[in-house]
């Protein structure tokens, strides 16, 4: 009898595996079977913001790119899932069709392996290896049972998702029958005569007219017609729509944008923008209001270094207001805003995520949104070439251009590096400037696809400051205090010219001349010509960081500790 109370080690590990090969069947099978309910439940065919994504376009008129892009979207993230879930579903299927086949071959081992007890007569008593036996056949039948339903699941049950992928990606492009992009020919004219955004129209630094005076002196008053204390510190710059002037500041105490009458400096009203979240840390350089506001004509637009975005109609109510989240960088918030008139542009780069988006001006909504590969601190701009604007973004390795209306992306050439501060120039015809310290200077000339690199220039450059265009020539001030004048065909330069403190305020070009103010509040005026020559240097008696809006006749300068008014 005590070879029989000795479990063969054989019989014994093949019972082992049987029972584990089990277990990792039934979670398989189980596993299965919750995904499939789970997608049942789902129902990812018909998600409520996707019908409705579909029954606008069904009802739109005309060519809605921005819609059928978003579309798109969906349709490549549903298919992702799709062909994700059904790979899954076929392993799972593999597998669980695996762990039967295992459990079966070692539990007929295990029986084969399994001595075999004699019989000692006959008793009355209940049969319980009988009762085991038939037990074990119905657990058999049951696993089984799950097993077919599972691989059922795993192999014969087909979603109807790639039809109806099929039939969202026909109507996402039916109303396209031309090449895909929806053109804005070019900035509106009530844009182009006033100030909306950092650099004037198009973000890249050119005025529109050229009355700007040249001579005044802030001791004595002559040709200042007032000046105004700016209530919270802030390194943005003003905006100016008609009689109505806009800044934003910031410290630890809080958040404000405020409006100035155009005419008498007096202070119209000031709004606070209230947030929930903690204030990050930010560099002294750039502070909580490092970003210029934007304006559409109708309604104003502010973003500070917690993320916080908000808009005001003239009058001071509030339109609507979200935060962005926190951005996480070294330097805090530091692009500033622009507006195409119908759309708010936010290039909101951070550490854990790079994305320039389109928000409706009116509601704040978004109208698209690009992921991007790489951060930066410089603000975009709004160039008017030959087939239509281009929103043209600079980053610590590439210049791209992409449609303000659809954000689809135009072309990208990498030609940069480093910390990038300096916003792109443009010469209103036909090339592209962008500079960075610790990379170069380039020239892009704009064509039907990717720009041509005209040239590159290595000497002097920009680390804030941002360089400016005129049509034969692109000008660069540094923080060392060098401004340098490059030939805008060959990159040669014309003149280099040493001031005595440095730029973090862009140079404009106002007709024929460069409006520069340094660092100490030096207003450096000169010809934008092939040869150095100083036409005035004025001091303003306070710091400037800030660059200068000019209106009809106007200019209208943001200092350390006042904002003033020059003009005749």
């Amino acid at each position: 009898m005590n070879e029989f109370k000795k479990r063969p080690v054989l019989g014994t590990a093949a019972q082992s595996v049987a029972l584990v090969a089990a277990l990792f069947s039934l979670v398989v099978c189980i596993l299965l079977v919750g995904d499939h309910v789970r997608l049942l439940k789902m129902d990812p065919l018909n998600d409520p913001h996707l019908l409705q994504l579909r029954k606008e376009l069904a009802d739109s008129t005309g060519d809605n790119v921005a819609l059928v892009e978003q579309i798109r979207t969906y349709d490549l993230y549903a298919r992702r899932a799709f062909f994700a879930n059904q790979e899954q579903r076929r392993t799972g299927g593999l597998l669980l069709l695996g762990g039967a086949v295992v459990c079966f071959v070692a539990l007929k081992f295990s029986h084969l392996w399994k001595p075999k007890l004699p019989t000692i007569g006959t008793s009355g008593k209940v049969d319980h290896w009988e009762l085991n036996f038939l037990f074990r056949q119905l657990m058999t039948g049951t696993a089984v049972f799950l097993v077919v339903v599972s691989l059922f699941l795993a192999f014969a049950v087909q979603s109807d998702l790639p039809a109806v992928l099929e039939h969202a990606d026909k109507q996402a492009r039916k109303p396209a029958p031309h090449v895909g992009r929806t053109f804005q020919s070019a900035l509106s004219e009530d844009m182009k005569t006033n100030w909306p955004s950092l650099r004037g129209p198009g973000g890249y630094g050119v005025a529109h007219f050229a009355t700007a005076p040249t001579n005044w002196n802030i001791e004595s008053g002559d040709g200042v017609l007032w000046k105004t204390e700016v209530p919270v510190p802030g390194f943005n710059s003003p905006i100016v729509w008609g009689n109505r002037i806009f800044m934003s500041g910031a410290d630890d105490e809080g958040q404000e944008v405020f409006c100035f009458d155009g005419d008498t400096g007096e202070q119209l009203w000031s709004k606070t923008v209230e947030t929930t979240v903690e204030l990050p840390e930010v560099s002294e350089d750039t502070g909580y209001a490092a970003p210029t506001m934007a304006t559409d004509g109708s309604l104003v637009f502010a973003i500070f270094a917690t993320g916080e975005l908000s808009a005001f109609d003239f009058d001071g109510n509030p339109a609507w207001q979200k935060n962005l989240g926190v951005p996480k960088n070294p330097y805090g918030m530091g692009s500033s805003l622009i507006s195409d008139g119908q759309r708010l542009f936010v290039q909101y780069d951070h550490q854990d995520a790079q994305k320039v988006m389109a928000l409706d001006c009116a509601t704040g909504n978004t109208v698209w949104q690009m992921a991007r590969t790489h951060i930066s601190w410089s603000s975009p701009a709004l160039i008017d070439a030959a087939t239509g604007l281009q929103l043209v973004l600079n980053d610590e390795e590439n210049v791209t251009a992409y449609d303000p209306v659809s954000g689809k992306q135009l072309w990208q050439v990498k030609c940069l590096g480093g910390e990038v501060a300096p916003s792109p120039a443009f010469n209103g015809k036909d090339i592209v400037f962008v500079a960075n310290e610790y990379a170069q200077a380039s020239a892009l000339k704009l064509t039907d696809g990717t720009p041509e690199i005209l040239w590159q220039y290595d000497e002097y450059l920009p680390e804030i400051s941002s360089p400016v265009a005129a049509s034969n020539l692109f000008l660069i001030a540094t923080s060392a205090g060098d401004v340098v004048c490059l030939d805008a065909a060959t990159g040669k330069a014309k003149w280099e010219h040493e001031f005595n403190d440095g730029f973090s305020s862009s140079p404009v070009l106002v007709g024929d001349r460069i409006y520069a103010i340094d660092r100490k509040g030096v207003v450096h005026i000169f010809g934008a010509e092939a040869e150095y020559k100083e036409i005035a240097t004025i001091e303003m008696g306070e710091p400037v960081y800030a660059t200068p809006a000019f209106l009809d006749g106007r200019i209208y300068i943001r200092a350390d500790e006042n904002l003033y008014c020059i003009g005749n």
